[in-house]
C-alpha cells in the first residue's frame, strides 16, 4: 500500500509540474483533428496495452488491444496535444511449464485474469511519435496447477501497475 501511495503521489507532482507548464503555453493542437481516426502503435509497459498494442482513437476515446490478452478503453483530456488520460482495462493470459513456487509447492502451469483503471500523462510531439506514463491499480486472480499431480490453488489481490510506453500515431 505505501508503494501504491508513493507512485501515486509521484504521478500527480510530476503531472503537476511537467504537464501544467504544457497546458498553459501550448494553444494550438500538436497533430491535426482533420487525420480522425488514429492509430496509435504501442510498445513498452503499459497496464493499458502490455508490451506491444495498437490503439484505436476518434477524439477524446481509445480503444486498444495489446499482448498478452488486452483490451482497454482511455479518455484523453486534450486528443491532439500533450494530455493527461484515465482509463480501464481487461485482460488475462496462461503459462504452461513455467515451474513456479507458489507457497513452496511448484506449479507448471498459471492463469491469470485481471481488471484494472488507471491515470497517466502523454506527451504528443508533431512528428507522430508520443510517450506516455502511468500508474493503474490492478486485481489479479491467478490460478496455478500441476496437471501430473492433481495440485491446484487459486491466489488473488490488488496491485498497483506503473507502465511507461512509447508510441507512434498514424
Amino acid at each position: 500500500m505505501k508503494f501504491f501511495l508513493r507512485m501515486s503521489l509521484l504521478l500527480v507532482i510530476s503531472t503537476a509540474v511537467f504537464a501544467g507548464k504544457g497546458d498553459i503555453e501550448q494553444t494550438e493542437n500538436i497533430i491535426s483533428p482533420d487525420n480522425e481516426p488514429y492509430l496509435n502503435a504501442v510498445f513498452g509497459f503499459s497496464p493499458f496495452l502490455g508490451i506491444l498494442g495498437i490503439e484505436y482513437q476518434n477524439k477524446n476515446h481509445a480503444f486498444g488491444i495489446g499482448l498478452p490478452g488486452m483490451l482497454s478503453y482511455k479518455y484523453y483530456a486534450k486528443p491532439y496535444q500533450d494530455t493527461k488520460f484515465w482509463g480501464v482495462f481487461v485482460g488475462g493470459y496462461s503459462a504452461e511449464d513455467v515451474n513456479r513456487s507458489v507457497d513452496g509447492i511448484n506449479y507448471s502451469d498459471i492463469k491469470s485474469r485481471f481488471i484494472g483503471a488507471g491515470i497517466g500523462y502523454r506527451w504528443q510531439w508533431s512528428s507522430g511519435w508520443n510517450t506516455s506514463v502511468s500508474l493503474s491499480l490492478e486485481y489479479v486472480t491467478s490460478d496455478y496447477s500441476n496437471p501430473g499431480t492433481s495440485q491446484e490453488t487459486t491466489k488473488s489481490g490488488a496491485i498497483p501497475f506503473p507502465g511507461v510506453n512509447v508510441g507512434y500515431k498514424f
